[in-house]
């Protein structure tokens, strides 16, 4: 009689750890959850910030071509000035590498500007707008590389996160499961 009190009492508390980890891994599973919305969040930020590092450079590319051609663009040079700024005060969540290149770009932007002004007054061939737009087209390759690997970044830490997730699933099916077997076992001995 009294093994039978003690198998029922270690059963009890085997009962009682295994509700114990269901919730610690539902609590898991919760925060997980949250932390790869905010994840999420930030990665689709960071390709915003990559679109618009390319249009920087597309867009720059564009204005030579046309400047080159004698048709002036002044609204595209708007764009690319404000392109410029959001990404440099925009996008503070992005390491300081990036924001010290997007500094450097905005300088050479405006050095690009005065070459244009000078293409217009003299023609291109008069000027340095080739080898300046060049230089220009490096740089905002090079933000748009620390804005990938950065980008990069975030995605492998989510993989991350998937994969704790999907483990985190697995032992709460698995808890379900051993639940429902001891449920089942003990109406069928009932």
């Amino acid at each position: 009689m009294n093994g039978v009190c003690i198998m029922k009492n270690d059963s009890s508390r085997f009962g009682h750890i295994i509700q114990l980890f269901t919730v610690l891994l539902t609590a898991i599973l919760i925060s997980l959850f949250f932390g790869v919305l905010m994840l999420v969040g930030k990665i689709q930020g960071t390709a915003r910030v990559v679109n618009y590092a390319g249009l920087v450079r597309g867009k720059t590319q564009l204005i030579v071509k046309l400047e080159i051609s004698g048709t002036p663009e002044d609204d595209l040079l708007g764009d690319v000035a404000s392109y410029i700024e959001g990404l440099r005060f925009g996008s503070s969540e992005l390491n300081a590498d990036f924001q010290t290149k997007m500094t450097a770009l905005s300088g050479e932007f405006d050095d690009l500007r005065n070459e244009l002004t000078l293409v217009r007054q003299r023609g291109y061939a008069e000027t340095a707008i080739i080898a300046k737009s060049e230089h220009f087209f490096q740089t905002c390759d090079e933000a748009t590389t620390l804005a990938e690997v950065y980008s990069q970044k975030r995605a492998t830490a989510l993989d991350f996160l998937e994969k704790a997730v999907l483990a985190d699933i697995v032992g709460l099916l698995l808890l379900f499961g051993y639940q429902i077997f001891k449920a089942l076992r003990y109406e069928a001995m009932n």
